[in-house]
């Protein structure tokens, strides 16, 4: 068995995929049988059962090998994964006629691209329902007596629901890697991994995984609104328009699997609406309608590749008089607007939108249902069936089938249809329109009914059902592939925050958790990503804009984030806590500022830093991380130099002074490091070039000078580096109104400077980037008044020598570029040479002397004085100066590729 090469996450590289059963979830009875069914497997981290969330992907084959699809990727993000164990529910359509098919599965933990799994896994008879064709009515609990033998039983058909809770787990745990079966893979960093070896595994050899780029969460989410639209486009959630107390033409795209928001751009964006449609065609989202004080018969088409509208304008033939509340279907080649209402009435006519043409081609008004706004529209596949709304006067209760290929209507029955209403849900499940709740104008509901089109026949859905959801209207609702999913809401007098997944096979409700769900709210949107339903905004007492991702198969709720990252901003700072990078700080071009936020990769969640206590306003100052506060020192503020400070400590939210009291003087453009009790800042400018500086220990908030009359002390200078080796300080290069390529190590324990030899030692420069190793500091790039310097060099401070760092294979000459010691490698990236801004790098391993370049598939658009921090497994980037001369606040994380060892069971 073999995975593919390619970039993933630093956790999935430590995965294996075993796959244990493969299940279907079939009813035996006199209702239709559905696609849908249930798969479970097993997931390992390392040598050990999975937990936490991962992303899923799900495609169907009909060979082993190569081939085109037949169906998929089917996307799960964030399956719950517990002690190794997942289930999910896929439908791949009727796309089981008894011929062989193969599954194969992809995986991914906290973005980065999916890893896909090999070999393909091949279905057995289960989800064929071969038995399903020989039996006629249900078969019932009370008609099964006795046990049943092993031989009885298939392999792969008992599903997870049928198992006592937690008994597969428990049997893993028991087992430990022994009880897996035979095939499983297992992924490893470890060459020699007795774990697993012990377990009865083989190594089978290597794989090479890839570096890769993943953005992290690089903007807002949209302001808060109601009444907007929001679809699902495979990958992200795109939401626009609506109204705040102003009406809005502006939006958001949020990937729940990168959990961030991208702004929708307003440039050539329609005007400002709500109460208007939207639609996703496969590569676009049409907006058309709406209201903004006049009603309004334009639109336009956005495509988020491009990240561009085309306008659609009133002037087209054909283009249905101007509307809001109307009903709108895709049909996979056009959208289709009827009824609404407009400034001359109520409507029963509309139009079909060919996107292709750009044409408008008229709906038929014969045999049309009556006038209404506020109809629900839901597409069969072959039909677009309209029902309910309002009419000026009466709530209606009636309805009709629209074939856009004949033109031609078709009345939906009233015969056991539901009672009239408006602000109800309806959707399709692949045979029945399913519609529920609302309001009849005078009171609010909670019942509703199946209607077959096949048979132009009603069934009701009674409100006396058990888990059956409280009355409301104004409710969206997704279909999961056998769900219904109803939440949030308005009764009349309260705004609701709760739910119920409906099952027409079984006609029965499940609620859906209230744990960790949004707050109350209705006049939200929601769509169906492939496992999650996500709702957002709305109103609910104020206009809202976060939201929740549910998955109904754990029953639980994850929060769309609605964090922000800091301005946009350069000559920040940035540390790393462990868990998160705290960037502060900085100067946008026109303003400086003494603000900032702290980054979760995990979560992918900004949080903004207080600014009550914090230091003025600087940019050019220098921070350091304590283990428990970042420390910020000294900088320029516009005006003057800087000598104070603060400490920041991320567990209380807590800014305190940094005393002034015996510190240095004050400067920017200085260095800073931590030596595990003191902070050390040296040189700088002030209008002087500086070769002083301090010991700051923040447990008694003292300072003790570092002073330039110490022996070997270097010579004046900034835009130096400065390293610490575990008990040294090593300082070289620079600028002083010359370029320098000296040095010094200064031992606090000692208070002695001690010379760095210029034997061997890289050409003078200056805005190089610096990285310790432990046992050696490593300089490259630079500037020196005429070149931009790809070259460098590696000091032993113990011998007090240099090695050269090939440029063969190394980036472009550069300044203002980062670096970061990654525990085997120097990573550089980005930056400029006067000319040219860059968005490449290089990986340099001192071990072996040589370079890897960093991929720039993916990559963060070009940019020079970002920050970088290394959290163990990845790089962060953030801000920067971009091309145009704009300041970034953007995020992204890069992983270098690793070597891992393949493990199987035999």
């Amino acid at each position: 068995m073999t995975m593919k090469t390619g970039f993933v996450s630093t956790l999935i590289k430590r995965v294996g995929l075993l796959l244990l059963l493969s299940t279907l979830n079939s009813q035996l009875s006199a209702w239709a049988q559905g696609t849908a069914f249930t798969y479970q497997g097993h997931l390992n981290d390392g040598a050990s059962p999975a937990t936490g969330n991962y992303d899923l992907t799900f495609t169907l084959f009909s060979v082993n090998a190569g081939g085109a699809a037949i169906a998929g990727p089917l996307t799960n993000a964030a399956t719950a994964v517990s002690n190794g164990l997942f289930t999910v529910t896929l439908d791949f359509g009727a796309n089981f006629p008894g011929t062989d098919r193969w599954l194969e599965i992809g995986v991914q933990k906290n973005g980065g691209g999916f890893t896909t799994l090999s070999p393909r896994q091949h279905f057995t008879a289960a989800p064929y329902s071969i038995t399903a064709g020989n039996v006629t009515g249900s078969v019932s609990a009370v008609q099964l007596t006795g046990s049943i033998s092993p031989s009885n039983i298939g392999a792969g058909t008992i599903t997870s629901n049928a198992l006592a809770s937690g008994a597969a787990a428990a049997n893993l745990a028991v087992s430990g890697q022994s009880g897996v079966g035979s095939g499983g893979l297992i992924l490893s960093p470890a060459d020699n991994n007795n774990a697993l070896l012990s377990a009865g595994y083989v190594k089978l050899g290597t794989t090479q995984l890839g570096d890769g780029w993943l953005q992290g969460n690089s903007g807002a989410p949209p302001v808060p609104r109601y009444n907007h639209t929001a679809v699902w486009t495979g990958s992200e959630m795109i939401v626009w328009g609506g109204f705040n107390g102003s009406t809005l033409n502006d939006g958001g795209r949020f990937n729940p699997v990168a959990n961030s928001w991208t702004a929708v751009p307003t440039l050539s964006a329609p005007i400002a609406r709500y109460n208007h449609t939207a639609v996703w065609t496969g590569s676009e989202m049409i907006v058309w309608g709406g209201n903004n004080g006049a009603n309004l018969n334009d639109g336009g088409r956005y495509n988020p590749t491009s990240n561009s509208w085309t306008a659609i304008p009133n002037t087209l033939s054909n283009t249905p008089a101007p509307r809001q509340l109307h009903a709108t279907v895709w049909t996979g080649t056009q959208m289709i607007v009827w009824g609404g209402v407009g400034g001359t009435g109520y409507f029963n006519d509309g139009a079909v939108y060919t996107p292709a043409s750009n044409t408008w081609t008229a709906v038929t008004t014969t045999g049309a249902p009556s006038v209404r706004n506020s109809p629900t529209a839901v597409w069969t596949g072959s039909q677009m069936i309209v029902w309910g709304g309002y009419n000026g006067t009466l709530y209606l209760g009636d309805g009709g089938s629209y074939n856009p290929l004949s033109n031609t209507w078709t009345a939906v029955t009233t015969s056991g249809a539901p009672g009239g209403r408006i602000a109800h849900v309806a959707v399709w499940t692949g045979s029945q329109m399913v519609v529920w709740g609302g309001f009849n104008g005078s009171v609010y509901l909670n019942d509703g009914g199946r209607y077959n089109p096949s048979g132009n026949t009603w069934t009701a859905i009674v409100n006396s059902l058990a888990n059956t959801p409280t009355v409301r209207a104004y409710v969206p609702s997704v279909w999961s592939g056998s769900e219904m999913i109803v939440w949030g809401g308005y009764n009349g007098s309260s705004y609701l925050g709760n739910g119920a997944r409906y099952n027409p096979i079984s006609n029965s409700w499940a609620v859906v958790s209230a744990s960790g769900a949004p707050g109350v709210r209705y006049s939200h949107t929601g769509v169906w990503d492939g496992s999650e339903m996500i709702v957002w905004g709305g109103y609910g007492g104020s206009y809202l804009n976060d939201g929740g991702r549910y998955n109904p198969a754990g029953d639980s709720w994850i929060a769309v984030p609605t964090s922000t990252p800091p301005v946009a901003s350069i000559d920040n700072t940035a540390v790393w806590t462990g868990t998160e990078m705290i960037v502060w700080g900085g100067y946008n071009g026109t303003n400086y500022f003494n603000d900032g936020g702290r980054y979760n990769p995990v979560a992918n969640t900004w949080t903004l830093l207080p600014t009550n206590g914090a230091p003025t306003i600087r940019d050019f100052h220098s921070a350091v991380w304590t283990g428990s506060q970042m420390i910020i020192w000294g900088g320029f503020n516009g005006s003057v130099d800087l000598s104070d400070g603060g400490r920041y400590d991320p567990t209380s939210n807590i800014w305190t002074a940094v005393t002034t009291t015996g510190a240095p003087a004050a400067r920017a453009q200085h260095t800073a490091v931590w030596t595990g009790s003191e902070m050390i800042v040296w040189g700088g400018y002030n209008g002087a070039y500086q070769n002083n500086g301090g010991r700051y220990n923040p447990a008694s908030n003292t300072w003790i000078a570092v002073p330039n009359s110490l022996p070997n002390t270097p010579a004046a200078r900034a835009l130096h580096t400065m390293v610490w080796t575990g008990s040294q300080m090593i300082v070289w290069g620079g600028y002083n109104g010359s370029f320098l390529n000296d040095g010094g190590l200064y031992s606090p324990a000692a208070n002695t400077w001690t010379p760095v030899t210029t034997t061997g030692a890289p050409s003078l420069r200056e805005l190089h980037v610096a990285v310790s190793t432990g046992s050696e500091m490593i300089v490259w790039g630079g500037y020196n008044g005429t070149t931009y310097l790809t070259d460098g060099g590696s000091y032993n401070p113990i011998a007090n020598t240099w090695t050269p760092v090939t440029t063969n294979g190394a980036p472009a000459g550069r300044i203002d570029h980062t670096a970061v010691w990654s525990g085997t490698e120097m990573i550089v990236w980005g930056g400029g040479n006067g000319s040219i801004l860059f968005n490449d790098g290089g990986r340099f391993n001192p071990a072996l002397g040589a370079w890897t370049p960093v991929t720039t598939v993916g990559a963060p658009p070009v940019r020079e004085v970002q920050t970088a921090v290394w959290t163990g497994s990845a790089m962060i980037i953030w801000g920067g100066f971009g091309s145009g001369g704009s300041a970034l606040n953007d995020t992204w994380s890069y992983t270098p590729g690793q070597t891992m060892f393949l493990y199987q069971r035999p």
